[in-house]
């Protein structure tokens, strides 16, 4: 087991540091797999340390089967949530939507994040094809964000090609229900057909977010940097638990 331990603790401890490298210091969630990395080095102490085994071998062993138990649902609950990530991931939308709503990401400044250039051209895609549907690019300003990210995302499909006229701006949301909800305030009709452009490992979230509000939406996925994935992936299990739990998204 110790090697194991050991194994794992270098791999968490090392893509750690390379998202920080790659996204930043301040990439939301980045935490998580340092955490890991010291719980799988504090695994190997146990492992390696008498003393520290001994101290571990205190621990009553009903509070000891308890917590395996507990982890145990925790890993269950993790891939079961991962399974409908990953359905949504497959997703290819409906052709010629009313409307379609770009989901925002982080800008840098005035400048889209890489992940929000994915589904800014993933959109302008789309818009090319179906040239009755109108946009809307939905974001408001957060940290670091010297605009909206609508606003930004308005300027990138400005330079796509895709004409003003089809573009309404969502400028107050600060997170995916609100993203959602209030783009729906923008639409004409009682029943729009609606495409939620996003990154692949977010669709399925998106979708029954808007689910919950009476929207009856399809995914259209932009693709996510390889890199990037393990970890967009882990932090979207935890934030579609989250949603399901607080009655945001439904099945």
């Amino acid at each position: 087991m110790s090697k194991l331990f050991l194994i794992l603790g270098t791999i968490f401890t090392v893509y750690y540091i390379g998202i920080i490298l790659y996204a930043g210091v301040h990439a939301s969630f980045a935490w998580f797999w340092l955490g890991l990395g010291a719980v799988c080095w504090l695994a190997l102490a146990v492992c390696r340390v008498p003393a520290l085994q001994a101290a571990f071998l205190r621990i009553p062993s009903g509070v000891r089967a308890s917590a395996g138990v507990l982890l145990a649902l925790g890993i269950l609950i993790f891939l079961a949530a991962e399974g409908c990530i990953i359905s949504g991931m497959a997703q290819s939308g409906k052709g010629s939507c009313d409307y379609l709503i770009v989901l925002g990401a982080q800008v840098k400044g005035t400048r889209v994040s890489r992940a929000l250039k994915q589904r800014l051209d993933r959109a302008a895609e789309y818009l090319s094809e179906n040239p009755k549907a109108l946009v809307i690019v939905s974001g408001g300003q957060g940290s670091g964000e010297d605009i909206t990210e609508a606003e930004a995302m308005e300027e990138y499909l400005l330079e796509a090609g895709i004409g003003q006229e089809r573009i309404r701006k969502e400028e107050e949301s600060v997170n995916t229900v609100q993203n959602i909800r209030f783009s729906r305030e923008l639409m004409e009709g009682e029943e729009p057909s609606v495409g939620i452009v996003s990154n692949d490992f977010h669709i399925f979230r998106a979708v029954h977010i808007a689910k919950a509000q009476g929207i009856d939406a399809s995914g259209i996925p932009a693709p996510t940097e390889i890199f990037m994935r393990p970890h967009y992936m882990t932090r979207e299990a935890f934030a579609l638990v989250k949603d399901l739990l607080r009655g945001n998204a439904v099945f």
